[in-house]
């Protein structure tokens, strides 16, 4: 599908302070159907080829086996996590797996996971590169250049209860400051126990950064550095979580410090989301320990040095903005 991608949508004030202030904001109907339908042909083709990538996990079954030992562990593959020491680590912490409760349907779904999705498909790259994203991240960060860092895809399937534990972001990225945004782009509807991100507002201000969890439970990775996540998923509510309801078209952004995280899907229709990220261009490579393993990023990468442009684009200013076309 060939998309005539909008690059000249401005951010209003109060949104800007919105993000500001509390760390995210909602950008209610910034897609249009082209561009969804686009992302949803996208998100097919990534799906297809789901257990040819290095990064991409069936989170529910992984889950299985790190709790149950008699549970067959499907990792597709992949090499991003040494699953087999995660299994060790969550037996000796005794820590709960984060798990809503079933669906009344009984069904029981997998929540997907992966990782560097654009390099294998060409219109979510277009996308990420040439949309209004790279300009909406350039006025919420104040920076003058933007790089296209990396993102994920999410499915939580129906009855998928897995929950996502309250995390920043920034830890798991090797990069020098948090200085970038996320955009959840949700591709079908999520309300209330349909797999909805919620954030704690003003949590970028509080001035830490915390360990990466290993996502479906407050456990750090091993190795992690970084101050102890306090523990907002025993009481979302008591640090002032708030949930998001969404639609297709609807675009949640939020700063890499934010502290966030998803409930389980109990519904009868899947939650499908892309997670776009992007970064001021002057950030450099820093090396965060714990933080999982990106294959497909540079490898030979030491401190300082400058993000690789093939890997991580500067996307804008763009061709359309340097020659101030709309």
């Amino acid at each position: 599908m060939n998309v005539e991608l909008r690059a000249d949508i401005a951010i209003s004030g109060s949104q800007l302070d919105h993000f500001n202030k509390h760390g995210f904001v909602k950008l209610p109907g910034l897609l249009n159907r082209k561009e969804v339908a686009s992302l949803r042909e996208a998100m097919a083709d990534a799906l297809e080829s789901f257990a040819s990538s290095p990064n991409s996990y069936n989170v529910t079954a992984a889950a299985d086996a790190f709790w149950r030992s008699e549970a067959a562990n499907d990792n597709q593959g992949s090499i991003q996590h040494d699953l087999g020491a995660l299994a060790h680590l969550i037996r000796d912490s005794n820590q709960p797996r984060l798990v809503d409760a079933p669906a009344e349907s009984g069904e029981r779904g997998r929540f997907l996971l992966d990782t560097s999705v654009w390099r294998r498909t060409p219109a979510l790259a277009q996308f990420a590169l040439m949309s209004c994203l790279p300009g909406l991240s350039a006025a919420l960060l104040g920076a003058e250049a933007v790089r296209y860092y990396d993102d994920q895809l999410f499915v939580k399937e129906p009855g998928a209860v897995d929950r996502a534990a309250f995390h920043q972001d920034f830890p798991y990225f090797h990069l020098s400051a948090p200085r970038g945004c996320v955009f959840w782009i949700p591709l079908d509807f999520a309300g209330p126990g349909g797999g909805r991100l919620a954030y704690i507002p003003g949590s970028h201000l509080w001035g830490d950064i915390y360990k990466p969890n290993i996502f479906v439970s407050a456990l750090a990775f091993p190795g992690s550095e970084g101050s102890d996540m306090p523990a907002i998923d025993e009481n979302p509510e008591s640090f002032g979580a708030t949930y998001i309801d969404v639609e297709p078209g609807d675009v949640l952004v939020h700063h890499f410090l934010t502290i966030h995280g998803s409930e389980g899907n109990r519904r009868s229709m899947a939650r499908r989301a892309f997670s776009l990220r992007y970064c001021d261009a002057a950030l450099t490579y820093k090396k965060h320990a714990g933080a999982p393993h990106q294959p497909l990023h540079r490898q030979d990468a030491e401190d300082g040095d400058p993000l690789d442009p093939d890997v991580h684009p500067v996307v804008w200013p763009n061709a359309r903005a340097r020659r101030g076309v709309a």
